[in-house]
C-alpha cells in the first residue's frame, strides 16, 4: 500500500512539529526514548525526533533491540549505534536472552521488544516511548483484523497514545505514507537496514503488502482504510466517555485492589454498555490483559440481576462477586478469588515486578542486609500473622480490609515461611525485614477507565510516589 501521490515527499520540521503536537504534554526538556530497528522508518523517527527534541534543550536516547534470530542481528545493532553517534543522538544496544521460540517467532519478537524497551524506560525514568508504526502498518492492522472478524475496537486499529505499565507509547508517524521515511532518508544521504522478513510470504502482513498495487487500484487505498480506523477508534472513544461514567457512577475501587459496586447502576441498560463495563471491572480487579468474553459477561449479568443470586457468591475472570456483607442491600464486593495465585517468586535488590496483573511491586535493599526473601500471596494464615501483633499493640494501623481480598494481597515472605511486611497494610517486621524495603502499588493490566493523556501520565510520574510504601526510614 505505498502508491500514493504524495509519498516521495521528505518529511520536514514544520510538519513534525504538527505531528507531535497532539500527543502531548510533554515535559520541559524532555527525554524520550525511540525503538530504532534501523529500518527506514525507525530510523527516519529517531533522526526527526532528536532535531524536535533538540530545540526543546531535551534529549532522545535510541534504543535498538538485538533479538538474535538471525546472525547478522548484533552487526546491525553495532551499525545503528554509529549512526546515531553520527547524529549525536544517545544510543544503547538491549540484547534478547531468552530462547528463540519454535512458532509465533513474530509475535514472539515484538513482545521481547517492548518488553524491553519498558524495561529499559523504567530503569532511566524515561515516561514517553516512540514507535515508528505508520498508515501504511495502520491499513494491515486493519485488513488483518477485518480478516478475523474483528468489530470496531480491533477496527480501530493502533492508538497514537496508548499505555503500558511504565510507558507512554507514542506513534508520530500515524498519519504518514510509509514511503515518506525513505524519501526523508535519501533526502539527508542516510542509508538504513532493510530486514529480510519484510520480504518473507510466510508472513501475513508481507502477503498483504504485496496486495497494496492491486487493493489500490480497486481503491482500497491506506489511506481509506487509515481514515476508517479513525473513525472506528472515534466511535470506540465515545463509547468508552459513557462507560468510564458508568464505572464512576458504580463502582468503588480500593487501593488494596478490590471493588464495593451498586450493581443496579452499573448494569443499567443498554446490556450491551453493562456487559462492556462490567468486562471492564472484572479485567481490573482480576488483572487480566482483557475482559472476559461476551456470552460468560451475559451469563453472569442475568444472574446478577436475577431475584435471587447465589448467596455465596459467583466467579468469572479470576474474579469472586457477592453482595457485601453488612453494607446496604444492592452493594456488592469484588475482589480477585483466592484460587490460582501466583507461586512464591524469589526477590532480588531493584527487582521491579508487575505481581498477578495486578500490583507493581519495587524492591530495594542493603547490601550488607544478606537475607533472602520471595514474593507471594498473604492467605489467611498471612492475615492472621500480620493482625496478631497490631491488635495485641493496641494499634489502629491495620485497614478494614474485607475478609475474601485479604488472601490475595502481596507479601513479602522469609525463606523459613515469616510474613516480614505486607506493602498495603504498611506492615513490617523490623526484626526481619531490617535493611529491606518495598513499594506496592496497585496497577491492574486493564485500568478500571481510560485517562486522558495529560492524567495517564501525571498516573505515570506518580509510579515513584507510591502510597503503599513500607519503608518508614527507620532501616
Amino acid at each position: 500500500m505505498a502508491h500514493e501521490a504524495d509519498s516521495a515527499r521528505p518529511l520536514g520540521p514544520a510538519e513534525v512539529e504538527a505531528l507531535m503536537a497532539p500527543l502531548g504534554p510533554f515535559g520541559p526538556r524532555p527525554h524520550l526514548a525511540v525503538g530504532v530497528s534501523g529500518g527506514p522508518d525507525s530510523l527516519a523517527l529517531a533522526l526527526l525526533t532528536g532535531e524536535w527534541v533538540a530545540a526543546r534543550g531535551g534529549q532522545v536516547t535510541a534504543l535498538t533491540v538485538d533479538h538474535g534470530l538471525r546472525p547478522e542481528a548484533a552487526d546491525e545493532a553495532r551499525t545503528v549505534a554509529g549512526w546515531m553517534a553520527a547524529a549525536g543522538l544517545a544510543h544503547e544496544i538491549l540484547t534478547w536472552a531468552g530462547p528463540p521460540p519454535a512458532t509465533g517467532v513474530q509475535a514472539a519478537a515484538r513482545a521481547a521488544r517492548l518488553g524491553l524497551l519498558e524495561d529499559w524506560c523504567r530503569r532511566h525514568g524515561v515516561l514517553d516511548l516512540l514507535l515508528a508504526h505508520h498508515r501504511d502498518d495502520q491499513a494491515e492492522t486493519v485488513l488483518q483484523r477485518l480478516g478475523q472478524g474483528s468489530g470496531p475496537d480491533g477496527l480501530a486499529g493502533m492508538a497514537p497514545v496508548s499505555y503500558r505499565g511504565f510507558v507512554r507509547v507514542l506513534r508520530p508517524f500515524l498519519p504518514v505514507h510509509g514511503a515518506r521515511t525513505r524519501a526523508t532518508l535519501r533526502a539527508r544521504g542516510q542509508s538504513w537496514i532493510e530486514d529480510p522478513s519484510n520480504a518473507d510470504p510466510t508472513y501475513q502482513r508481507v502477503r498483504l503488502r504485496r496486495l497494496g498495487p492491486a487493493l489500490d487500484e480497486a481503491g482500497v487505498t491506506a489511506s481509506g482504510l487509515a481514515l476508517a480506523a479513525g473513525r472506528c477508534a472515534e466511535v470506540r472513544a465515545e463509547r468508552d466517555a459513557r462507560r468510564n461514567a458508568r464505572l464512576a457512577d458504580a463502582v468503588i475501587l480500593d487501593a488494596m485492589g478490590f471493588a464495593r459496586v451498586d450493581m443496579a447502576a452499573l448494569l443499567a441498560p443498554p446490556d450491551s454498555e453493562a456487559r462492556a463495563a462490567l468486562g471492564r471491572l472484572l479485567a481490573c480487579v482480576g488483572g487480566l490483559p482483557r475482559p472476559p468474553r461476551d456470552a460468560p459477561l451475559e451469563r453472569l449479568r442475568r444472574r446478577l440481576l436475577g431475584p435471587e443470586p447465589a448467596p455465596a457468591g459467583m466467579t468469572l475472570g479470576r474474579c469472586h462477586i457477592a453482595p457485601c456483607p453488612g453494607e446496604p442491600p444492592g452493594l456488592w464486593l469484588v475482589c480477585r478469588e483466592a484460587r490460582h495465585l501466583p507461586q512464591p517468586l524469589d526477590l532480588r535488590a531493584g527487582d521491579a515486578i508487575h505481581w498477578d496483573g495486578r500490583f507493581r511491586i519495587t524492591v530495594e535493599h542493603d547490601a550488607a542486609s544478606p537475607a533472602q526473601f520471595f514474593l507471594a500471596p498473604l492467605g489467611d494464615e498471612g492475615w492472621r500473622t500480620v493482625a496478631r501483633p497490631l491488635a495485641q499493640a493496641g494499634e489502629l494501623r491495620l485497614p478494614d480490609v474485607p475478609a475474601r481480598a485479604r488472601p490475595g494481597l502481596p507479601a513479602l515472605w522469609r525463606c523459613d515461611g515469616t510474613v516480614c511486611a505486607v506493602p498495603h497494610l504498611r506492615y513490617t517486621d523490623q526484626s526481619d525485614c531490617a535493611g529491606w524495603s518495598a513499594q506496592a502499588r496497585f496497577a491492574p493490566l486493564v485500568p478500571m477507565t481510560v485517562a486522558s493523556a495529560g492524567a495517564a501520565r501525571r498516573d505515570l510520574h506518580g509510579l515513584s510516589r507510591s502510597l503503599c510504601d513500607i519503608d518508614d526510614h527507620s532501616h
